[in-house]
């Protein structure tokens, strides 16, 4: 079963090498919901969740963890990426087109709607929270994006402005919530078919709160009641590591976890390394986990490549949703919501989950603590580092003096061009660098201040 998932993903993706190129078609209007299809239950939400694993940990996070920092692109297209900024239609891979085709929504909706034709309230849970990784996500990525009017076969569907789609996304995970609570013989739901939970509706609520959590902080910016709204969820979300959401890969042959992929099967060994400014953070503070997350040249003192036990073990379980993510989300929102005593308590927590010791701040040090612990903790958390720096600035990122004449004129990318065939099916997607597709999303403004420091930001 595990191998139908890889090979889906890989198949409908084509995310593992990286390489640029258009090798999917026909858009999010190509494929309907309604038609007809011989997979099981089991084998859509098997498909669906093996694709959610590859938006979340193929290519996607390299890139952005190439704009924030947490990596460094040193050879092909990664090294003009990291050097220049190098963004274009082709930047990931077809992924838009993927949030919609076999593996994304087309088959979430068949999920969904076979759920509730089996009266299964626990798999139909599932899906929505399935649904909503891979839309949110999408809304990350992108910004505005055709969700309301996808699959519907309409010519030039309109496109739903981001903040719309973040609001879709959270009713989703209401209704996922309340049929997660449903009892009954028919509730189900995937069992052991399910590698991360084994279909336990309590660890997928626990999810879908800290979806919440995630998804409010990202509208922060524009909207200071996300802090509160967020804060409600954290303390609902996922309470200790064994709830953590993750990749559920093997050593078998299309099977590996993505990292292992990229380095050997598709051959870019040496296209990344690690980013000079997670690992001088690291080593700046003696953080225990600058050895977890990287392999440590002795003699010179400086990270060389992902660490052995990550990259060198196809069947590493790539975290993407975590207990330290909700943990330092419950931080900054309280902070953000007057509450200092419990975002210093909860900061705390989640640093003694490492063996480090507590901190006594108070103030904007305060802020600052939760937001570089949570920089640190992002790591390889799908976009996430990404999607926090975009909103506080936080750490104050230098781009690369050789990426002034880019196309973001030095600085960071704040979002992905849609694709070529998205643009090409659908009028209502604007050209590149125009409209809908410019180089930010009108929902995410520049930051003039680093949230950490108060000092200029340098990057947006």
């Amino acid at each position: 079963m595990l191998r139908y998932r890889i090979l889906t993903a890989l198949g409908a993706l084509g995310l593992v090498a990286g390489c640029h190129g258009d090798f999917l078609t026909g858009g999010e209007l190509s494929t309907s919901p309604n038609a007809p299809t011989s997979a099981t239950m089991s084998q859509l939400f098997a498909g669906i969740e093996t694709s959610i694993w590859a938006l979340l940990g193929s290519n996607p996070p390299r890139v952005t963890g190439i704009f924030v920092q947490q990596f460094t692109g040193a050879q092909s297209q990664y090294q003009s990426l990291n050097d220049n900024y190098k963004v274009d239609e082709n930047t990931t891979n077809g992924m838009q087109q993927a949030l919609y085709l076999a593996g994304g929504l087309v088959d979430i909706k068949k999920l969904e709607d076979a759920a509730t034709a089996a009266h299964d309230s626990t798999f139909l849970g599932i899906a929505r929270v399935q649904e909503a990784i891979t839309m949110g996500t999408g809304a990350d990525m992108f910004g505005d994006l055709v969700y309301s009017q996808a699959l519907q076969n309409i010519k030039n569907p309109k496109v739903d402005p981001q903040l719309s789609v973040y609001d879709s996304v959270q009713k989703v995970l209401s209704a996922a919530i309340v049929d997660l609570a449903a009892t009954g013989p028919t509730n189900v739901g995937p069992g052991p078919n399910d590698l991360v939970y084994g279909g336990d509706p309590a660890a997928w609520t626990a999810l879908a709160h800290t979806l919440k959590a995630r998804f409010y902080m990202h509208t922060g910016e524009v909207r200071p009641q996300a802090y509160a709204q967020a804060l409600v969820e954290a303390q609902q979300g996922i309470s200790s590591d064994a709830g953590d959401y993750f990749g559920a890969f093997t050593g078998n042959s299309g099977e590996q976890n993505f990292y292992y992929q990229f380095e050997y099967t598709a051959g870019r060994a040496g296209y990344m390394v690690p980013g000079r400014t997670l690992d001088t953070l690291l080593r700046s503070r003696n953080d225990p986990r600058r050895t977890q997350y990287f392999q440590i040249d002795p003699a010179t003192d400086s990270a060389v490549q992902i660490s052995a036990a990550r990259l060198n073990n196809p069947a590493y379980p790539q975290v993407y949703v975590s207990y330290d993510e909700n943990t330092l989300i419950w931080a900054e929102a309280a902070y953000r919501t007057g509450d200092q005593a419990t975002a210093l308590t909860k900061l705390n927590e989640e640093r003694a989950n490492h063996g480090l010791p507590a901190e006594s701040v108070s103030g904007q040090a305060l802020l600052n603590e939760i937001l570089l612990e949570k920089y640190i903790a992002d790591f390889q958390l799908g976009i996430e580092a990404w999607n926090d720096y975009k909103r506080t600035c936080t750490p104050n990122i230098v781009p690369p003096a050789t990426a002034a004449n880019s196309i973001t004129g030095g600085k960071v990318p704040a979002r992905f061009f849609y694709d070529t065939p998205e643009i090409a099916t659908n009028s209502n997607y604007a050209p590149a660098k125009t409209g809908n597709n410019g180089l930010r999303n009108a929902n995410d403004p520049p930051n003039a201040t680093s949230d950490g420091t108060g000092a200029p930001c340098l990057g947006q």
